[in-house]
């Protein structure tokens, strides 16, 4: 059977930049930089300036590796390879679309170029349709280019959609805002101070951030506001039209106009996305991460002071409610705990959506055309399931029929501990807590194997669960 072709746009600051002269890498910055003062400053004003010529600075492909150390786009494509027998590197069956992170999400460039890669990738196909996999903030940029060039969705046969911002985020806040040091180790580093001339520059860092409640419906499917950005009272309030966060006076200007500028073209959001020329939205699997401490919440006070509430509700950089924040007919959302899986004889953790192993279900689903089955995963929290020290272990528990709706009459009960235990699960999830002693080893010298019988009207899966004890 032929593969279907695959169009994929990473997230934010996710793709290398280049200069367009030489083709030489400027981002993710090489490795001299760091022990060059000289070219670091350079480096800092290629990427917070204006570009001198204009277009002297394009974008590559996505970033496959940092430094060699921390795989990005690497995990996804290993994946594709060895599972699915795409070629990631010059074939016709796949098209990375990288994307100049320091403008906006819907900038002429960016759309040129995700439309071209689709119109390719087809016509190297027979025309056949592509299945384009967007991650984080390549949400916002692919919705763009649905609502402003709709003729683009009938060449699509799916999107599959991972950890998507549909709401907004915040992790981009704390970058533009005060900065943060990025980088491995010393003195491989950028400073605060220049993680935030980097970031505060970019406009598709204010495009991240959540919308203007005034404008926007900002609550989740029961009904509860999202709460992303809120004052001192608790109310919503909109991050980009409530500016007393920005500081100085006015060095500061650009800070200002880059939020105006995303809330212009972004404050008014749908739920739904809504084409023109009676184009028709192309189905979205929608994949929301749970599971990894991360900024769910923002407080402002009166005088501009920022707090932010770090919980588990997220997938590390996407809260859980803005994932899931998405309506429409051909929408199936479904939440997928991030965490330790048993890999071999091995409790592994995997830190990203695609790398965990129900996404394999996903996948065969959309790539492969497999009927559509409920999908029900567990993980246990990644530092409980290697830190022998932990009291109690916590087992995130997701459940959704073919549809993403909850399962009736969802039961689990945790099996191959000291005594089994009962759980009831209200509506898609849950978190289990289990008592380490509860645990014994059988696996080795420190593993326990136990498993997750989930149960729902009629039907059971049995989850294999391995955890260091």
């Amino acid at each position: 059977m032929a593969l279907k072709p695959v169009v994929f746009i990473p997230g934010f600051p996710a793709s290398e930049l280049r200069l367009a002269a030489t083709g030489e890498v400027i981002f993710p910055p090489p490795l001299g930089i760091f022990f060059d003062d000289a070219a670091k400053q350079r480096l800092l004003r290629l990427l917070t300036g204006p570009d001198d010529p204009p277009g002297s600075i394009v974008a590559g492909e996505p970033i496959r590796t940092v430094l060699d150390i921390a795989k990005q786009a690497q995990t996804l494509y290993d994946i594709l390879t060895s599972k699915y027998g795409y070629t990631t590197s010059g074939g016709t069956n796949f098209a990375p679309v990288g994307w100049d992170w320091r403008g906006a999400v819907d900038a002429d460039r960016v759309q040129a170029d995700v439309a071209a890669a689709i119109d390719s990738l087809s016509a190297q196909n027979g025309g056949a349709k592509v299945v384009v996999i967007i991650h984080s903030t390549g949400g916002p940029v692919f919705r763009r280019v649905l609502e402003l060039q709709p003729a683009v969705a009938a060449k699509v046969e799916h999107i599959l959609a991972l950890g998507i911002p549909w709401a907004g985020t915040l992790k981009s806040f704390p970058f533009i805002t005060t900065g943060e040091t990025s980088g491995p180790f010393p003195p491989v580093q950028l400073s605060a101070q220049d993680v935030q001339g980097i970031m505060s520059h970019a406009q598709a860092a204010y495009d991240l951030l959540p919308p203007d409640p005034a404008k926007t419906d900002m609550t989740d499917q029961s009904g509860p506001p999202l709460d992303l950005f809120v004052d001192g009272a608790g109310g919503q309030q909109g991050p980009l039209v409530d500016l007393r966060w920005v500081r100085g006076g006015p060095e500061q200007d650009y800070m200002r106009r880059n939020a105006e500028d995303a809330d212009r073209r972004l404050g008014l959001r749908s739920r739904t996305i809504v084409l023109g020329g009676g184009a028709v939205v192309p189905p979205i699997t929608n994949i929301g991460g749970w599971g990894v401490a991360t900024q769910t919440r923002c407080t402002m006070d009166g005088a501009g002071n920022l707090a932010y509430s770090l919980t588990p509700e997220g997938d590390g950089t996407i809260p859980l409610v803005s994932a899931r924040w998405l309506r429409g007919a051909m929408v199936q959302t479904y939440v997928l705990p991030i965490g330790a899986y048993p890999v071999g004889q091995i409790p592994k953790v995997h830190s990203q959506i695609w790398d965990s192993p129900p996404m394999i279900q996903i996948f065969d689903q959309v790539l492969l055309g497999k009927p559509p089955a409920p999908f029900v995963c567990c993980a246990a929290d990644g530092d409980d399931a290697v830190d022998p020290e932990a009291p109690f272990v916590r087992l995130r528990l997701a459940a959704a029929d073919a549809a993403g709706l909850p399962l009736p009459d969802l039961k689990a009960t945790v099996r191959g501990i000291s005594q089994p235990m009962d759980v009831s699960i209200p509506g898609f999830r849950a978190e289990i807590r289990v008592a380490r002693t509860s645990f014994h080893a059988n696996v080795g010298s420190d593993l326990c194997r136990f498993s997750i019988d989930v149960t729902w009207d009629g039907d059971r899966r049995e989850i294999p669960m391995l955890i260091h004890v």
